[in-house]
């Protein structure tokens, strides 16, 4: 059974996604990470990012485990920011949890979920304007609103001559 966000089929959600899921999506691929960078790149989703949620992305793309120079990690950046709405959100206090930024960030976008693969989060935490829902649910949602839309553009009641 799919989630259901009360989307209308017709408008990419709006959507905060956890740092992790957007490292996958952007670093590793396969499956349901490569399934949301290409719905992002294809308008299906709208990811929204603020000035915290950019520089945790910019921090953990700058990990030495990964391996990335710097014009990599830039080019890791400019491709995502191509494609995500910035919005304003209030400062957080130094040492405060990047959780807390992306419910600020969901409130003053007005996000339609929170993609997280943080296990605590899952649900609606106490503080979130809308669902936090793993990464696989969110794909199904755009699947199922995928199959919507194109129901809505199928002719109807066509009778043969």
């Amino acid at each position: 059974m799919t989630l259901d966000l009360g989307l209308s089929p017709d408008r990419a959600p709006r959507v905060v996604l956890d740092t992790p899921v957007v490292v996958s999506a952007l670093v590793f691929g396969g499956g349901a990470p490569s399934a949301l960078r290409q719905a992002w790149q294809r308008g299906r989703c709208r990811p929204m990012v603020c000035k915290a949620t950019l520089l945790d992305l910019q921090h953990q793309l700058s990990r030495p485990q990964l391996g990335f120079t710097q014009r990599e990690q830039a080019g890791l950046l400019a491709e995502y920011l191509r494609f995500a709405g910035r919005v304003r959100v209030p400062e957080a206090a130094d040492g405060e949890p990047i959780a807390f930024a992306q419910a600020r960030l969901a409130h003053a976008g007005k996000a339609h979920a929170v993609v997280t693969a943080e296990a605590s989060l899952l649900g609606r935490p106490e503080g979130f304007p809308c669902p936090a829902i793993t990464l696989d649910d969110f794909i199904a949602v755009l699947d199922d609103l995928r199959v919507r839309r194109h129901a809505m553009r199928a002719p109807t009641g066509t009778v043969a001559p």
